[in-house]
């Protein structure tokens, strides 16, 4: 029997919310996995008089620079923090205007009239968009505890500016949290984990990301609570990290000049560099490439890589592929792109004996194609191209000369990228990602009784938001009983490494899985740029490999 929605009050200042906010309370509601059964309006503050406002800025002008970058350039140019009227969400729901108490230096109380009110409604669970550092018996009130988003990794980064000092150090990634608070500060449960790209020469596409890109956990945890009838818990990380401050005049001058000195290199690396992709043969296991039988044989596994050699103005990628017969050869089917047409196609050849066939494009639809992932269904061996473009996942059946011979639609309407399946537990199972407010970050996980369908989407979804390890990269593959999967690691840039994660718990109502190996391109090889798919064939791998190349004609 389906469990009823969640019921929740908001701690708020306001019935105009950032728009993060919005699309956290909306999204939930629109799910049908939460509804808000009250307002908490938190009482502004009073307005300090002149003197005391001039004597607090005085004070404080060692952080100049930074509140005039933030309110002058970050506040007006953030989407993320634009304001939202949910007056018509809340417009049947119960309010209540609550002067908090004061506990030490930071932290606040509800009132005991507001905790009446807040108990009278009996919620599952509070969210907090507003207060300080929340204190008392509002914690423990509601059945699933308080709420809170705190935007930094807490194992590496906490406190504030969101996302800054993390552009600041140079790190890749920067993280986010949803969790439970409690009396320890940053000590509470956990429920939800992602970690984002950095864009190191904008600070507010960074904040956006890290907003925008936790927005969906409330509707994830809503649903993981009623699918299970407990709350998730994210993998800690290891200890906590540093509290930061805002910065300071100098600190501020010298990130400006880094920003702008990372903005210029991004220029001039995306208008006169391209990535130029091949595809290889490596002759051992995929275990071995993994790096899941030790990094020696794995380093002499990569050196092994017999490489294709694309004609000057096309790239080879994200090779699958299966055996011919009985012979030991390889049919091969990658992305082919001519960077005239900017548009990928799929292309096959054979692998025999050390050498590759003539290369042969077997499906062009006029818009982009590529990770053709090969499977066999009902009998019919092909592939399933991605072909997001057109919302869809087909199996493309072909011939033993690799010719397409029909085409078999598995998922309508659906924009999925690098769509991956394996049977595991009785079900079969996809894994891909969507383009949502983020890229390459969001692991969506679908599941049936067979490859004919039909499919429903986890519950869950996104599983897992971690640009580091969440986009598929191959081929999923079963080691002494366990199952791996391969994913994109695009935290420096687009398909730089890929990780190996050992999937824990897959199940219709459960996910988790841990990064327990990286592959990474062989520093002194001709394709030391990148390398982002690595497909299982028997006893062999298929690999692909990037190097960054002048864009000239």
């Amino acid at each position: 029997m389906q469990r009823p929605p969640l019921r929740f009050v908001v701690l708020c200042d306001g019935l105009e919310f950032e728009q993060w906010q919005a699309s956290s309370i909306r999204e939930a509601i629109d799910a049908q996995v939460a509804v808000p059964v009250g307002v908490v309006v938190r009482q502004a503050d009073p307005a300090p008089d002149n003197g005391r406002k001039w004597a607090r800025r005085w004070q404080a002008r060692h952080l100049a620079t930074w509140r005039l970058f933030d309110r002058f350039y970050t506040r007006r140019r953030s989407r993320a923090i634009e304001r939202v009227d949910l007056s018509d969400v809340f417009a049947d729901v119960p309010h209540c205007r609550d002067t908090p108490v004061r506990q030490g230096k930071f932290g606040e109380a509800l009132s005991d009239a507001t905790l009446d009110f807040v108990r009278s409604l009996a919620p599952d669970f509070v969210l907090r968009f507003s207060y300080g550092i929340l204190r008392g018996d509002i914690l423990t009130l509601p059945t699933y505890g308080v709420w809170s988003y705190h935007h930094g990794d807490p194992a590496n980064y906490r406190g504030q500016p969101p996302g800054f000092w993390e552009l600041a150090e140079g790190s890749p990634v920067a993280g986010s949290i949803l969790q439970v608070l409690s009396d320890e500060l940053d000590g509470g449960r956990v429920l939800w984990q992602g970690m984002f790209q950095t864009n190191r020469s904008s600070y507010v596409k960074t904040r956006d990301t890290l907003y925008m890109g936790s927005a969906p956990w409330v509707r994830a945890t809503c649903a993981a609570v009623l699918a299970t009838g407990h709350l998730p818990t994210a993998p800690a990380g290891d200890g906590k990290g540093k509290i930061y401050r805002q910065p300071n005049n100098a600190t501020m001058v010298r990130f400006l000049w880094k920003t702008v000195r990372a903005f210029v290199a991004t220029q001039v690396t995306y208008r006169f560099f391209r990535q130029d992709w091949t595809c290889g043969v490596i002759a051992a296991p995929i275990a071995d490439v993994a790096g899941l039988s030790g990094k020696e044989r794995q380093a002499q596994a990569l050196r092994s890589v017999r490489w294709m050699t694309p004609p000057r103005g096309e790239f080879y990628a994200d090779p699958f592929g299966h055996r011919i017969g009985s012979s030991g050869a390889i049919r091969l089917f990658f992305e082919r792109l001519d960077w005239r047409k900017n548009r990928g196609e799929i292309a096959t050849a054979t692998y025999a004996d050390g050498r590759f066939g003539d290369v042969r494009t077997i499906l062009e639809t006029g818009t982009h194609l590529s990770y053709p992932f090969t499977l066999e269904l009902d009998g019919a061996t092909g592939f399933v191209p991605e072909h997001a473009a057109a919302r869809e996942v087909a199996h493309v059946a072909t011939d033993p000369e690799g010719n397409v011979v029909a085409t078999t639609t598995m998922l309508a309407d659906a924009p999925l990228i690098d769509t991956t399946f394996v049977d595991w537990g009785g079900r079969t199972w996809a894994f891909a990602t969507m383009d949502t407010t983020t890229h390459n970050t969001d692991l969506f996980v679908f599941h049936a009784d067979t490859l004919a369908g039909p499919w429903r989407p986890h519950p869950l979804n996104p599983v897992k938001t971690d640009v580091r390890s969440a986009r598929p990269a191959g081929t999923p593959f079963v080691v002494d009983g366990r199952l791996y999967r391969p994913a994109q690691d695009c935290s420096t840039h687009y398909g730089s490494a890929v990780s190996i994660n050992e999937i824990v718990t897959l199940s219709e109502v459960s996910f988790e899985e841990r990064v327990v190996a990286r592959v990474e391109p062989t520093a002194n090889g001709g394709y030391r740029y990148g390398l982002h798919t690595i497909s299982q064939v028997g006893d062999m791998t298929l690999i692909d490999g990037a190097r960054k190349r002048l864009a000239l004609p």
